[in-house]
């Protein structure tokens, strides 16, 4: 649990190679600010774990704009070596904390998170950080494939994700469904009902239109990611009903 996980290997060789002024494929965002981002990530949950291990309180998750800008402010290479020291400090406090309490929970971001999820988080960031930085590669491909990482998402994450959609929503009234599909995996759906929307594992029937996908393209696809190739997303709707997804799965 203490070693590096492959997709923080890579992340953070792609983040020490690429340009760091060089514009990423999250929207707004430098290499640079990537890196600033997921080095923030490793802070707040150290700032979190360090007193939660002391038995004192947990203070409140601060914003990304309260954590990053002083790392944003950094030359690229002393961010570098905080994101090296930043990152081991956090796995270390990890599996700190799952050495003496592996069902342990905390308070994170206005909500309650398992310690024991920050490991399959940090490493869904740095393999859809990577993709940011530096596309479609074979080893993005590999990194994003993983069946665990896209539970995650969903589980932890899904109605999070479709948030900043969902008030774009050009239909917000009507309910919707549509499945994304990805051979050698479950049915994903994107669902708008009760006044709320999901993502759900199976939720709809196998003959509903949807989306056919391969799975690090689907992965791509519910973060608001635009995967790159022909055939890697096709669909069977009509405009409409992709347009609204599309606007539904834009990213928080």
């Amino acid at each position: 649990m203490t070693d590096r996980s492959p997709e923080a290997e890579a992340f953070v060789e792609a983040v020490g190679t690429v340009d760091p002024g060089s514009v990423s494929s999250c929207d707004g965002w430098t290499t640079h600010e990537i890196a600033a981002h997921v080095t923030g990530i490793a802070v707040e949950v150290s700032r979190h774990l360090d007193p939660y291990l002391q038995g004192d309180p947990v203070p409140e998750t601060r914003t990304f704009e309260h954590r990053e800008a002083p790392l944003q402010a950094l030359p690229h290479d002393q961010l570098l070596n905080r994101l090296d020291a930043e990152e081991v400090r956090m796995r270390t406090l990890v599996a700190g904390v799952l050495a003496v309490e592996p069902d342990a929970v905390i308070p994170w971001t206005g909500r309650r998170m398992a310690v024991a999820k920050f490991i399959p988080h940090l490493r869904n960031e740095h393999a859809l950080h990577r993709w940011d930085v530096v596309g479609d590669d074979e080893l993005s491909a590999t990194l994003l494939d993983q069946t665990d990482l896209t539970e995650h998402s969903v589980e932890v994450l899904g109605r999070i994700l479709l948030l900043a959609g969902r008030a774009r929503d050009p239909d917000p009234d009507t309910d919707f469904g549509v499945p994304l599909r990805a051979d050698g995996q479950s049915d994903l759906s994107v669902v708008v009902g009760g006044g709320e929307a999901r993502l759900s594992w199976g939720a709809l029937p196998s003959d509903r239109p949807g989306l056919e996908c391969d799975p690090a393209a689907r992965h791509l696809f519910i973060w608001g990611r635009h995967p790159e190739g022909q055939n890697r997303l096709i669909s069977h709707l009509d405009q409409a009903q992709l347009t609204r997804l599309q606007v539904l799965l834009s990213g928080y």
